[in-house]
């Protein structure tokens, strides 16, 4: 009996050692499967050097002649009441529209005779900006007093060409009189945005030509543009002013306006990549 037990113990025993034996296998074979320490490096996870980058500002102009003009005035009056201020006024608006229709002509005359002096052409005729009727205030002793009803009223009229542009001043003066407020004469050009546009595109071209030769004294190359912005900003209008006559003036010389033409500026910022120039074979 005593030698029964004894193998039965022996034989448990000699099992529960080949199960650690085998678990220990089996965990050793994980660990390498696992990497722990033998496998390949990956380089394809390093990082790349970061790219060379020259970043450079272009600027260009272009001249651009005025053909065009828009003149902005108001009339503006004060009366005891509202309908006398209306009124009042309605009738200056009236005698400016009723002399820019009998002085300017909605479009180019077929028949038009180039040599003769400049002439009045408005497409548009007079268009209004702002219309406003209020009480005006003023502060005595006695406190606030009603001063009586202001009046005003604002347009603008656009012409071709710039030969009429004093003419023009005139004619609107004289038409108001001493209830008109001439605010300015704006020359335009209707062929701004075509010069704007080549400007822009001369801008670039300077921008690339000072990048290529920066990238050629370095020893590099421009490998492509990473950023294009255009940074120019429009030109400013010049303005005319004109001083406001009375209307029983007469005689008085004629305002004198001169137009000229403008300079169109555009500039551009530009992000070059590079990369060194290949080596050459010997």
């Amino acid at each position: 009996m005593r030698l029964k037990s004894l193998q039965a113990a022996t034989g448990r025993a000699l099992a529960i050692f080949a199960l650690a034996a085998s678990l220990l296998t089996i965990g050793v074979l994980s660990i390498g499967a696992d990497g722990g320490g033998q496998t390949e490096p990956d380089f394809a996870s390093l990082s790349e050097p970061e790219p060379t980058v020259l970043t450079i500002e272009g600027v260009a102009a272009r001249s651009v002649d005025y053909d065009g003009a828009v003149a902005r005035f108001r009339v503006s009056l004060v009366r005891d009441s509202a309908l006398e201020a209306r009124q009042a006024g309605a009738l200056v608006v009236d005698a400016i529209d009723d002399a820019v229709a009998q002085n300017c002509t909605p479009g180019e005359p077929e028949n038009a005779d180039h040599t003769a002096p400049p002439t009045c052409i408005s497409p548009d005729g007079l268009q209004t900006v702002g219309f406003r009727l209020g009480q005006q205030w003023d502060w005595t002793e006695e406190g606030r007093v009603l001063v009586g009803w202001e009046y005003e009223y604002s347009l603008q009229i656009a012409i071709r060409g710039t030969g009429f542009s004093g003419g023009l001043v005139d004619l609107l003066i004289v038409a108001g009189g001493d209830s008109l407020h001439f605010d300015g004469l704006d020359f335009t050009a209707s062929r701004r945005a075509e010069a704007e546009r080549l400007a822009l595109l001369d801008a670039i071209d300077d921008a690339q030509a000072t990048a290529n030769s920066i990238a050629d004294h370095m020893g590099y190359e421009i490998a492509r543009i990473v950023e294009l912005t255009p940074i120019g900003a429009p030109s400013a209008y010049p303005v005319a002013e004109a001083r406001a006559l009375a209307a029983d003036e007469a005689d008085f010389a004629p305002t004198p306006v001169a137009a000229g033409s403008d300079t169109v500026t555009e500039r551009v910022r530009m992000v070059f990549e590079l990369r060194p120039l290949p080596e050459s074979e010997e």
